[in-house]
């Protein structure tokens, strides 16, 4: 599977990184590099050209996001403990009009994951993570995260080459 991702800026990427990183040590699960999930890509990455000309010519860029609420829910294991983010017109119009260009399915609401409810060693979800558990690692990061909004303005391509949940196996495979 393929997705485009829009990743935090700065001091924010940072801190958003060392928090998903001492979430998956303290609950040994996995790490994984702070983003926005724009949309996948579900077919010929040639499409990739296209897209990154939208990303050149559209002017959106960095797009300022407002934080709705840090939730805790039994979603899936990529949607556990995430920060929901404002679907305000520019990044609507964004995922929107990249969603188009290269043919991806419906969009999810959008949201910056901070815990992946999955096993570090085997990747297998991981069913010991009940809502409640959820909620109250949630809390916890909302107390620990300042920021009222975000900056996203480095979009890339990420592949996660050995299958969806081999958490290992995502890599940056191109910036657009």
């Amino acid at each position: 599977m393929t997705s485009i991702w829009l990743l935090p800026e700065g001091r924010q990427e940072q801190r958003l990184q060392e928090l998903i990183n001492r979430l998956a040590e303290e609950h040994a699960t996995v790490a994984f590099a702070p983003h926005l999930t724009v949309c996948s890509v579900p077919g010929d990455l040639a499409v990739l050209d296209a897209a990154a000309a939208y990303v050149r010519e559209c002017g959106l860029l960095p797009l300022r996001v407002a934080k709705i609420a840090v939730t805790g829910a039994v979603i899936t294991p990529f949607r556990a403990v995430f920060i929901g983010v404002e679907n305000g017109p520019e990044l609507r119009e964004f995922r929107q009009r990249l969603r188009d260009i290269v043919g991806a399915p419906p969009l999810i609401p959008p949201h910056i994951s901070l815990l992946y409810t999955l096993n570090r060693a085997s990747q297998a979800p991981r069913p010991d993570f009940d809502a409640e558990r959820l909620k109250a690692i949630a809390a916890r990061c909302a107390e620990a995260i300042d920021d009222a909004h975000f900056t996203l303005g480095r979009p890339v391509v990420n592949s996660a080459g050995g299958g969806e949940e081999d958490v290992r196996s995502w890599n940056v495979i191109r910036s657009l």
